[in-house]
């Protein structure tokens, strides 16, 4: 019987997860604050602590992978982007929007320490690295705009900080809707999920 490889250590889908169900509470408690009048799933109060709870876990989530990835020395094979990755950006995602509907193979296997294609590996490294780290800031920023005044009148007022808030937050809820339909082009529609709840595909 051929040994089922790990591609998803536990911790790992643990903090996806955990990530998951708070980005999209996140979001939508985010759009119920912003726009309390279009949006009425929660009373404003309720949304203000499901947010800053949510955000305060995500920061904790984020700091448990990073400490993961930084102490297991992975971080560089499996996130940081390499010139050759640059040039195979074409490959796939001509593959995600043309080559996968006539039914032709994923060009890239994954594997324990190499589990991102060229194009994965750019957006998880953007939106993880840079995107999700400033939206965490700009997010502690309007948490308690008092304690950061100085920081936000550097970078321009709390209107540039909410606006930049915002427009990630956008950026995040594509990027939801994207993953989603994403993981559902596997070599069977549930792969991709099986291997972030079990750690492995068959």
């Amino acid at each position: 019987m051929k040994k089922r490889e790990i591609l998803h250590p536990l911790v790992i889908r643990i903090c996806h997860w955990v990530h998951a169900v708070c980005i999209v509470l996140l979001i939508f408690t985010g759009f119920q604050m912003r726009f309390t009048e279009a949006l009425k799933m929660f009373s404003f109060e309720v949304s203000v602590k499901v947010h800053n709870f949510c955000g305060f876990l995500v920061l904790f989530s984020f700091f448990i992978l990073g400490a993961y990835y930084v102490l297991t020395g992975k971080f560089k094979k499996v996130y940081l982007p390499r010139s050759e990755d640059l040039k195979k950006v074409p490959i796939y995602a001509n593959y995600y929007f043309i080559r996968y509907f006539f039914g032709e193979p994923h060009p890239f296997t994954p594997k324990p320490d190499d589990k991102f294609n060229s194009l994965q590996k750019i957006t998880y490294f953007m939106l993880m690295f840079l995107l999700l780290p400033l939206q965490i800031l700009t997010g502690l920023f309007l948490w308690d705009p008092l304690t950061f005044k100085e920081v936000i009148n550097f970078f321009g007022g709390i209107k540039v900080i909410a606006a930049v808030h915002l427009l990630l937050a956008y950026t995040f809820t594509a990027f939801v809707i994207a993953h989603i339909y994403l993981a559902t082009l596997g070599h069977t529609f549930f792969s991709h999920f099986k291997a972030m709840i079990l750690g492995y595909e068959d």
